[in-house]
C-alpha cells in the first residue's frame, strides 16, 4: 500500500512538473487580460497525496510524523496541516466514526455530490472531503435553491458551519443540531441502499437507551459493544 502510494506520488509530482512547464510556456503567450486557469487541486490530487506531504516548521512530534501504512487509511485525504495532537486525534476518531455513518463519500468532487443529490428529497444530505485544502470535510444536501455544499470549519477543536457562529464539539453534535426539527437536514444519503439491518438496529438501540449506557447492559456480547460504539449515533 505504501509503495503504491510512494509510486503514485513520485508520478504526481513528474506530471506537476511537466504541468508547470506547460503553464509557463502557455502564460508567456497568453494574451493580455485573459483570466488564467485555477490552480486549485484536483480531488485526485488529494486523494494521491493521502495526507503524506504534512509540512511543519517546527521539530516534528510524533503526532507530526508522515502517515504511512494502516495510519494513513485513518485519516481524509487532505493537505492541510494539524494545529495540535488534539486535534489530529479529533479528525482521527470523526474520520473512523464517520466510516460506519454511511453517509461519508470520503473524496467526492461538488458536481458528483450536486447530481446525487438532485434525485432526493428535500434536507437530504451527505458528508464528503472538502476540496479546499485547508478545511477537511463539506456538508452537501439538498435544499430549497437545489443541492448546495458548505464547509464544516475546525477551529480551536470545535466544528461549525461555514456563515455560523454555532459551534460543536464533534461533527456528529453539529449534525444532530441541524436535523432538529427546526432546521433544514432531514435524512442523510447513504453509499448502500438499502441499508444494512444490523446498522438500522445499532441506531435504533442508540436512540432507545443511549449510547453510554450500552456498556452497561446485560447479555450484549463484547463484538455487539463494540460495534455500537464504533458509531454511537442514532443519525
Amino acid at each position: 500500500m505504501c509503495r503504491m502510494v510512494r509510486d503514485n506520488l513520485q508520478r504526481t509530482v513528474v506530471q506537476s512538473q511537466k504541468q508547470n512547464h506547460a503553464a509557463e510556456t502557455q502564460s508567456q503567450s497568453q494574451p493580455a487580460g485573459q483570466p488564467a486557469e485555477s490552480q486549485e487541486p484536483t480531488e485526485r490530487q488529494l486523494d494521491l497525496l493521502h495526507w503524506h506531504k504534512l509540512n511543519f516548521k517546527e521539530e516534528p512530534e510524533t503526532w507530526q510524523q508522515p502517515l504511512t501504512g494502516a495510519e494513513a487509511d485513518c485519516l481524509p485525504t487532505h493537505l492541510r496541516p494539524f494545529t495540535s495532537e488534539a486535534e489530529y486525534k479529533l479528525v482521527k476518531n470523526t474520520y473512523q466514526q464517520l466510516q460506519h455513518s454511511g453517509y461519508y463519500w470520503g473524496p467526492m468532487m461538488m458536481e458528483e455530490a450536486h447530481e446525487i443529490l438532485t434525485r432526493a428529497t428535500l434536507g437530504t444530505f451527505l458528508i464528503r472531503d472538502s476540496g479546499q485544502p485547508d478545511v477537511f470535510f463539506t456538508l452537501s444536501y439538498q435544499s430549497d435553491d437545489g443541492p448546495t455544499s458548505v464547509r464544516v470549519h475546525l477551529n480551536n477543536l470545535l466544528f461549525s458551519l461555514h456563515g455560523s457562529q454555532r459551534t460543536f464539539t464533534s461533527l456528529f453534535d453539529l449534525l444532530t443540531y441541524y436535523t432538529g426539527s427546526s432546521c433544514k437536514l432531514t435524512v442523510p444519503y447513504r453509499k448502500q441502499r438499502p441499508e444494512r439491518l444490523k446498522q438500522m438496529c445499532r441506531r435504533a438501540l442508540v436512540r432507545t437507551g443511549g449510547a453510554e449506557t450500552i456498556s452497561s447492559l446485560p447479555r450484549l456480547s463484547t463484538q455487539i459493544k463494540d460495534y455500537v460504539h464504533a458509531y454511537p449515533y442514532s443519525i
